[in-house]
């Protein structure tokens, strides 16, 4: 899968062929404090991927795509990734400079798209990051999809 799309028609196209599919779901983040703004934020991501073709929602889908699409024996685990700081590694490297990296890069097109004001999702940002605090937790879930081409 490229980009939060299926691309299921690059895998095995042999019967006996696998498959292993690792994506991420928007939909799945719940952090604290809890922050409406940045559930906000995060949502212009997920609408200006939809609008782009994709789908940043799509690890809840693998199931349903890959049955579609002629695969059996399919076996989806979600992996769930944690963050505290007790993790300093993880508060660095997944939620500063990968989740809200990523959330942060969509500000000029999310406020150009008229899905949110500027304030809103500067408070949003401001939200992700207070999840990095000592006292704040990050979670996101990763759905690993295993099936086989039938």
């Amino acid at each position: 899968m490229r980009g939060g799309r299926p691309n299921c028609h690059a895998g095995p196209k042999q019967p006996g062929g696998t498959l292993t599919a690792i994506e991420g779901d928007h939909g799945s983040t719940f952090f604290y404090p809890d922050s409406e703004a940045a559930k906000k934020t995060i949502q212009c991501q997920v609408e200006l991927q939809k609008k782009a073709g994709g789908n940043a929602n799509i690890g809840r889908e693998l199931y349903p795509l890959l049955n579609k699409s002629g695969f059996a024996s399919i076996h989806i685990s979600p992996r769930m990734v944690y963050v505290d700081s007790g993790k300093p590694g993880l508060v660095d490297g997944f939620t500063k400079n990968t989740f809200t990296a990523m959330i942060e890069g969509v500000r000029e097109s999310a406020i150009n798209a008229g899905l949110i004001d500027e304030r809103t999702f500067d408070s949003g940002i401001r939200g992700l990051v207070r999840t990095t605090e000592t006292d704040g937790v990050f979670c996101y879930t990763f759905f690993k999809a295993i099936a086989i081409k039938q």
